[in-house]
């Protein structure tokens, strides 16, 4: 039996799928209303690794991590199809240990534009912000502080689930640039508007 045992992270609920929005004639002005969003991603560069007793080894990697996130979006214009939103969220990844809670964490704030093409698929770009990147060692090694760092993200998807890119660096003083970027899933629920399609 390891010494460190496994420390499960649970997805805070998949997003179920939405019923097919029926067709409205188009309105003037503009909607919007609130969204939750989790994201499931992996990648970057290597900032830890845990070597277990039984020779066994874990590495935590620095794109790695599932996230929670709550805000809001607007569509300025029934007549066309893009959509502004704004999220902020917890990133987080630990070990499988039991004995030590090694792990990696950052706030993460979103700036995004969508485009919503027919049938429910959309293509997204926008900004993406890591404030307070932290590797906590738990007296294991010293605790590691990234500055804030600032990157940008990209998505395709289906009505409320998409595959997300996004590519940011950290920056640690005296040391080389560290590789946080990602790949992974997101998924969102909106309340408002029309949701997941046009």
């Amino acid at each position: 039996m390891k010494t460190l045992a496994t420390l499960a992270l649970g997805i805070a609920g998949i997003l179920g799928a939405q019923a097919a929005c029926a067709q409205r004639a188009p309105q003037h002005g503009g909607r919007g209303g609130f969204l939750v969003q989790t994201d499931l991603e992996f990648g970057g560069d290597t900032v830890a690794t845990v070597n277990f007793e039984d020779g066994d080894s874990q590495n935590v990697h620095a794109g790695q991590g599932i996230s929670l996130g709550f805000g809001g979006f607007v569509r300025p214009s029934e007549r066309v199809p893009v959509e502004i939103s704004a999220v902020v969220g917890y990133k987080f990844v630990t070990t499988a240990a039991d004995n030590a809670d090694i792990h990696l964490s950052r706030t993460v704030l979103k700036l995004n534009a969508t485009y919503w093409f027919e049938k429910g698929w959309f293509v997204t770009a926008g900004l993406t912000e890591h404030l307070s990147p932290e590797l906590n060692g738990d007296d294991f090694f010293e605790d590691v502080h990234f500055e804030d760092a600032t990157g940008f993200s990209a998505e395709f998807g289906w009505r409320w689930i998409a595959l997300r890119y996004t590519h940011i660096e950290y920056q640690l003083p005296g040391f080389e640039d560290t590789d946080a970027s990602s790949i992974g899933l997101s998924f969102t629920y909106r309340f408002g508007g029309h949701r997941g399609g046009w």
